[in-house]
């Protein structure tokens, strides 16, 4: 019996997909698209509360949404997280010189072992130089502490080391120290804008209306404008910018304090006209 000369290739059947696998690729996906808006969430809800009280008001007398809380948190979250990704980076280029001199060195092992104390220690240490700084960045050393001393141990260890969990562990306290740090730092930001403030550093506002609006804050003054040459007939002056979210505009007077003053709510409507300057 001849064999045919020309037969088709034969085709490989494809691999079985390993759904386990995809499953933990796109579960730590999210996980990080869930970590980062948590993150950016959190970080406005604590900023916008600091100020808020530091101003004398209740921060959901604002009506922030979720959507508000994000969109002014993208910067400062976006140079926490350059630190962190930075701190990586030189990590990637330390550890293998750190192997090296931790294999060889049992007293080394040993120090860095305890580096979870160690570290928050030297930011305490250096708070009484620069306080601020060490308020937002304790957490940070208590992570970088914590996952320092897992790969210490982790050396020391070996195989008999339940690496897997210890692993889980580090990751979780790494994300917790990372939110404490956010709303540490969004604390100090916070303080910061209601300092400038209380500097009159907020725009001037002034109000032009079709109809009296009876503002009576200290400072405002109202004055009446000729209707016939001009579609409002009054103009409200001395009034400072607070907030604008949600379609309402949050002012204050130029008499306002904190300790005393009144927050002046008004929607965007076409029967009112704002102008803003310094």
């Amino acid at each position: 019996m001849k064999t045919p000369k020309h037969l088709p290739p034969r085709q490989k059947r494809p691999e079985p997909v390993d759904q386990g696998e995809v499953l933990r690729k796109v579960g730590a996906v999210l996980a990080n698209v869930t970590v980062i808006t948590g993150l950016l969430v959190a970080f406005g809800w604590k900023r916008s509360d600091t100020q808020s009280r530091a101003l004398g008001i209740e921060s959901n007398i604002l009506g922030m949404s979720t959507a508000d809380y994000m969109l002014r948190s993208i910067t400062p979250v976006f140079v926490l997280l350059a630190v962190v990704v930075v701190s990586g980076l030189v990590w990637l280029w330390l550890e293998p010189r750190l192997r090296s001199a931790l294999l060889a060195s049992k007293p080394l092992r040993t120090a860095l072992a305890w580096a979870w104390v160690q570290l928050p220690l030297v930011v305490v240490g250096l708070g009484y130089v620069w306080p601020v700084a060490s308020f937002y960045t304790f957490p940070l050393a208590v992570g970088g502490g914590i996952l320092l001393s897992c790969y210490v141990i982790r050396l020391r260890a070996g195989r008999d080391w339940n690496w897997p969990r210890i692993r889980l562990f580090a990751a979780a306290a790494g994300v917790l120290c990372l939110f404490w740090a956010a709303l540490n730092y969004a604390q100090v930001d916070g303080q910061r804008m209601a300092d400038e403030f209380a500097a009159h550093a907020a725009p001037s506002v002034t109000v032009y209306s079709q109809e009296r609006l009876h503002i009576s804050a200290p400072g405002v003054r109202e004055q009446a404008l000729d209707g016939e040459k001009s579609r409002y007939r009054y103009r409200y002056v001395g009034l400072r910018l607070l907030e604008n979210t949600g379609g309402k505009y949050f002012l204050v007077s130029d008499e306002w304090t904190r300790n005393s003053g009144v927050v002046v709510v008004l929607r965007d409507e076409p029967a009112t006209r704002l102008e803003f300057s310094r």
